[in-house]
């Protein structure tokens, strides 16, 4: 047989060959792909669920009916964005939150939910609204919740109920915690005006408190070292000495003189 002829047949051949090929390769290399750390890969044929890869690696899968998804199980910050809300005694707020939530079922958050993220933002905006709903601003019991104090049960509330709002979407809410928190402008000075004023009375009764116990240290002193008052200068000293006390350093005030009697009595 000629060289030629047995060259032509080799070249027919393999032209027969490569034209199938350029159609099958780009068809399998969609059946390759690369499974990184915290992420999940969703497959489906023929738009029926098949399987979720997650675990880490190289794969290649049936490439023909395939549709793919990739979900991300990273954490996921959310910013809640500042909202007005009305707290439990009444007084119009504005507060912003941090969530931070993860995926764990990615096959759900992308069949039940039409846009997860979307999904999680709306339900971490109305929950932030209920539950700040449910507490104060500023308790005046030191041991009740408050918002101002960011109180561990409020944030453990925020967590539950968000939790049970995304929990339909396959995602696990890791923590919940308040940003910004201030009152509404339209009653910011006037609750600035309550807060000096409240915190002017603390510190009055404050000053009472110690003026009473310092007098009452002061006469039980008296008693101790040996001299014996009547009741009546007993009451005059602990007078004096109290509004003594509470003047603090204003120097208006007059000057007490008792005089003692014979025999150890005043």
């Amino acid at each position: 047989m000629n060289p030629d002829d047995v060259f032509g047949m080799i070249c027919g051949a393999a032209s027969c060959l490569a034209v199938p090929t350029l159609f099958v390769l780009p068809l399998l290399l969609r059946g390759v792909f690369i499974v990184e750390p915290r992420t999940a890969h969703v497959l489906f044929y023929w738009g029926k669920y098949s399987r979720t890869i997650s675990a880490e690696g190289l794969y290649l899968i049936f490439p023909i009916g395939l549709v793919r998804t990739v979900v991300s199980t990273r954490d996921t910050v959310l910013q809640i964005p500042l909202t007005t809300v009305v707290e439990q005694q009444g007084n119009p707020i504005q507060v912003s939150a941090v969530a931070i939530y993860r995926v764990t079922d990615p096959a759900r958050a992308i069949i039940d939910i039409q846009g997860y993220q979307r999904f999680v933002a709306n339900q971490a905006s109305a929950v932030l609204k209920t539950v700040c709903a449910h507490y104060p601003y500023e308790a005046r019991d030191p041991r009740a919740p408050s918002l101002k104090k960011e109180s561990d049960e409020i944030i453990e509330a925020l967590k539950q109920n968000l939790q049970e709002q995304v929990r339909s979407a396959g995602i696990e809410v890791v923590l919940v915690r308040l940003n910004d928190l201030t009152y509404a402008p339209e009653i910011a000075q006037s609750m600035l005006l309550r807060q000096q004023a409240q915190a002017m009375v603390d510190a009055r009764r404050t000053l009472v408190e110690g003026a009473v116990e310092t007098t009452a240290d002061a006469l039980q002193r008296l008693e101790g070292a040996g001299l014996r008052l009547s009741d009546f200068t007993k009451q005059r000293l602990a007078t004096s000495l109290t509004l003594l006390l509470c003047a603090g350093d204003r120097s208006d005030h007059g000057t007490v003189v008792t005089r003692g009697a014979r025999g150890g009595h005043a």
